[in-house]
């Protein structure tokens, strides 16, 4: 029919030369995975590997993403773009091709894993597979057993693993020698394409766990459940003096019975460094007390933020929290934001890969912040983390941190506050 215009790096060509039945390519983001994954399922579309009689039931190849809309964006719109001339007709709604031949491809989205069943599958892509549940790839394996199939998974670990090891594609790939199963791995930096003074970019502005989880393939997970593990006395300061000409910056933790938390910072953009300086952290305080010792320090705040939960409506009185300090000339910002996205993002100012620290915190006047740092984990058994979301006790100061980052520290949501906020 047609050639194929791809010139594979050496990591990729390792991929193809190998006929191993399962193959799992676990690469850091900008790997180029996908790419690798679409070249792989045209190649077997069009060589029909497992060389079985296609009387009956036509050879048959299936890409998965873990959504619909991962499978429109990413996968199948890379397969289809190399497959173009290979292809005789093809639908958008469901995701079908026929091939030249009559032999014919399906996109399914994981989310949907009910489509699956009952289909004979000669060859699969599995991509982003480390957002896709075990189930949905033991059913796919049950698919390509009978026509002695082929598997091909692609996927970045990402920020979202606290321990990999608990993946199960580690437990399949990694800790068993499956027959027919074959590991491949590579980091960012092995894809020549991707331009190398970037990684040295990311260095610097990300910490070192959430780096070598994106951009190397790293399984080990830190022996320290401690969130916060790289805090140390170099993010403490004492004795610090409000500088004039940076903004000051209010976050807040909604509380009662637990602990309401207030930290107040300034953000230097020169430098990219905040400084938290003070604190108010105190259990069944009201609104009436924050909101007098706030404006008793007499600073010309310049931004406020807080909890989410902040803009629900209260019973007692009929209004928000947000809406009560908006009826007193105080304007609360707040943003939908995941826990892990937030940590990930303080901690790469904790301390960043290349081992720059860039969050100060006074530790004379924000002695409960710095205790909660210390203290702030993830849960454990025999020193390992096992979950993903932090410990939820005596956190209220680390969430008020938390949203004072995503709020205003957060590069994607600066220019959001641009115009009310000099930041």
């Amino acid at each position: 029919m047609s050639d194929i215009i791809f010139r594979p790096f050496d990591k990729q060509q390792e991929v193809l030369d190998c006929d191993a039945r399962v193959k799992g390519v676990f690469a850091g983001k900008r790997g180029s995975k996908t790419e690798l994954g679409a070249i792989q399922s045209v190649i077997w579309q069009e060589s029909k590997p497992t060389n079985r009689s296609y009387d009956i039931d036509p050879f048959t190849g299936v890409i998965v993403a873990p959504t619909y809309d991962m499978l429109t964006r990413l996968s199948w719109k890379k397969f289809s773009a190399y497959a173009r001339p290979f292809i005789k007709e093809q639908t958008k709604s469901p995701k079908h091709i026929t091939w030249h031949d009559g032999s014919e491809i399906y996109g399914l989205s994981a989310d949907r894993p009910e489509r699956i069943e009952g289909m004979k599958i000669d060859w699969v892509w599995l991509d982003e597979c480390f957002q896709v549940d075990e189930q949905t790839f033991l059913e796919l394996q049950a698919r390509v057993a009978d026509t002695r199939g082929f598997m091909l998974l692609t996927g970045s670990l990402g920020v979202q693993y606290v321990n990999p090891k608990q993946h199960w594609a580690h437990k399949y790939f990694k800790e068993k020698a499956n027959d027919g199963f074959r590991c491949f791995e590579w980091a960012t930096a092995d894809n020549p394409y991707f331009p190398q003074d970037e990684i040295s970019r990311l260095e610097t502005i990300l910490d070192a766990e959430t780096f070598k989880q994106m951009y190397t393939i790293n399984w080990d997970s830190n022996s320290n459940n401690m969130v916060y593990s790289d805090f140390s006395s170099a993010n403490l300061i004492r004795g610090y003096k409000v500088n004039p000409n940076l903004p000051v910056l209010v976050a807040v933790d909604w509380g009662w019975r637990h602990k309401m938390a207030c930290l107040f910072a300034q953000y230097d953009q020169a430098t990219d460094t905040v400084t938290v300086f003070d604190e108010i952290v105190r259990s069944r305080m009201t609104l009436d007390d924050l909101h007098r010792e706030i404006t008793s320090r007499g600073l010309q705040v310049s931004g406020y933020c807080c909890d989410i939960s902040g803009n629900q409506e209260r019973e007692m009185v009929g209004i928000s929290n947000v809406q009560w300090f908006k009826d007193r000339g105080i304007k609360m910002v707040f943003r939908t934001s995941a826990v892990l996205y937030g940590v990930a993002l303080v901690r790469s100012y904790v301390k960043a890969a290349n081992g720059r620290v860039r969050l100060l915190i006074a530790e004379d006047t924000c002695k409960e912040t710095v205790t909660a740092i210390k203290s702030y984990r993830y849960p454990e058994s025999d020193g390992i983390a096992k979950a993903e979301t932090p410990v939820k006790e005596e956190d209220d100061a680390v969430d008020a941190l938390r949203y004072l980052f995503v709020n205003f520290i957060d590069k994607n949501v600066r220019d959001r506050h641009s115009r009310s906020i000099q930041l």
